[in-house]
């Protein structure tokens, strides 16, 4: 992969290129999705049908661990599969969530299981009346009319099911990421401005040569990884929607990622 000198702007905006081992740097992510789509090219599905990506991904999100959002899929889906209409009673989708269950060898509870249930029950019973041939844009929508899926599930669902790069998944490490380019302006917010904060990601996903899909993912892995004291010392002051807090007494880490 030939990358642009560190000091080269990125289309015609002002920000740069910045060097491949510059956490965070257009080239960072730039080589980064490269190589993860050379390793990795399709990963996204984490079911076999719609139905099955609308359950993962309706489970997982906010306040959910990754590795316990799976654990919960893989129980009500072995349920779904042999029992279809079971999970849409909210009774039984709540109770199969209320259970403990088993992640890392340790019994750990399911967050907002009563919450979670009504939203499974009533989304799966509402599928029925997406459209499953739309476009990728006008699929996410409809799935967003459906109880419990917004903008930023629906999104995971389409990009997942359809390695789709016309949509964003703008959850908390994106819009991380992000922030830390200052690629959206400082009023913004997921849950007022999602259609121009996509619009902005996308834009600079193509500006960098990288497929949207694959940006997402790794962005998601790295960010969820990274203290939030380093990430704190990159974000535009005043932006405090994520929570992220600079410990006392921290020093901001200058690097050179813009002009």
């Amino acid at each position: 992969m030939h990358l642009p000198p560190p000091n080269q702007r990125v289309g015609n905006g002002w920000l740069e290129w910045g060097g491949a081992d510059e956490i965070g740097s257009p080239a960072y992510w730039a080589s980064q999705a490269w190589m993860w789509g050379e390793e990795y090219p399709t990963h996204y599905k984490l079911g076999r049908t719609l139905r099955e990506e609308l359950l993962a991904c309706l489970l997982g999100g906010y306040g959910i661990p990754a590795e316990v959002g799976l654990a919960a899929y893989e129980r009500l889906n072995a349920v779904d599969r042999e029992d279809p209409a079971r999970l849409e009673c909210t009774a039984a989708a709540t109770e199969l969530l209320s259970a403990p269950l088993q992640v890392a060898g340790r019994q750990v509870r399911y967050r907002f299981a009563a919450q979670k249930g009504r939203y499974v029950a009533a989304a799966l019973a509402g599928l029925a009346a997406v459209d499953e041939e739309a476009d990728d844009v006008n699929l996410r929508d409809a799935l967003t009319a459906l109880p419990g899926v917004g903008p930023k599930t629906a999104s995971w669902i389409v990009r997942n099911w359809r390695e789709s790069d016309r949509v964003s998944i703008l959850d908390v490490h994106i819009v991380r990421a992000a922030r830390m380019l200052h690629l959206f302006e400082p009023g913004w917010r997921v849950e007022r401005q999602y259609g121009l904060m996509e619009a902005a990601y996308l834009k600079f996903a193509a500006a960098i040569g990288s497929r949207a899909a694959l940006l997402d993912s790794v962005m998601w892995m790295t960010m969820r990884q990274l203290p939030l004291s380093l990430i704190a010392s990159f974000v535009p002051p005043g932006i405090n929607s994520e929570r992220i807090i600079l410990p006392r007494g921290a020093t901001p880490i200058q690097l050179t990622l813009l002009q």
